[in-house]
């Protein structure tokens, strides 16, 4: 059983695609619903702003999701990071001329693969096959031997979807940079994801001394807890807040 936590003590770091919210056919399709929006602004209230979405999106696709609610975000798997806090958007430094290129090389080898959807990210190329399935082994190859030519890139994998990314960041960098400082620091993190791109994380959470929690039936994971759907770990959330309210 995930034990309870004292909001007020507990940084919140939380996945979006597969965590928040259930996965859909493409990243366009998602959106938070307006209990979803009033959930996490009150455990934005209830960890004195220590909440953070933590996401391979791009950042304004996390903005866009976020509506009004000012939340501090991860995007494009610790490559960028906005906090209302920072006076600016960070964002590590990449070859921009080497990074399109590498675009448009995955646009054109696309194009001839009829349910391949190409979404090109500021930090990361990604390759989703969920509407062609038999194509996931073509896909990671692909990728695979573009990332072997370019050892800068890592190839990641997630549900339905392969993805380069520079090796230089993580999402447990991102955490730890912002676990340096308030309302972050000093804080027990509390790590919520849902497939393998999550796994620094859980490791950084774990090595520190706070709560790592798997989404879904990954079969090999380093997270402490696992919950069976979004829908469960919005309860507990619920569960959470409202045990600040006694």
């Amino acid at each position: 059983m995930i034990p309870t936590v004292q909001l007020s003590k507990t940084a919140l770091f939380l996945d979006v695609d597969g965590t928040l919210v259930p996965l859909a056919p493409t990243p366009e399709e998602v959106y938070f619903s307006s209990e979803l929006l009033e959930l996490l602004a009150a455990l934005y209230a209830a960890t004195d702003q220590a909440v953070c979405l933590v996401s391979g999106r791009d950042q304004s696709s996390l903005v866009s999701l976020c509506q009004h609610l000012e939340l501090p975000l991860i995007g494009c798997h610790g490559a960028t990071l906005q906090a209302p806090f920072l006076s600016e958007t960070w964002s590590a430094p990449l070859n921009q001329a080497k990074h399109q290129r590498l675009m448009q090389r995955c646009q054109e080898w696309c194009q001839s693969k009829e349910g391949l959807r190409l979404e090109a990210k500021s930090h990361s190329i990604a390759i989703h096959y969920r509407q062609r399935p038999q194509l996931e082994e073509r896909v990671q190859h692909y990728l695979f031997h573009l990332g072997q030519q370019h050892p800068d890139y890592v190839l990641l994998t997630g549900k339905y979807v392969f993805e380069l990314r520079h090796a230089a960041f993580n999402k447990a960098t991102a955490i730890a940079q912002l676990m340096r400082s308030p309302p972050f620091e000093g804080k027990c993190p509390v790590m919520v994801g849902d497939d393998a791109t999550d796994e620094a994380a859980f490791a950084w959470v774990n090595q520190h001394g706070g709560l790592s929690v798997h989404i879904g039936t990954l079969s090999t994971t380093c997270a402490r807890y696992t919950l069976p759907t979004p829908q469960t770990l919005l309860s507990l959330l619920r569960n959470w807040e409202r045990s600040t309210h006694p």
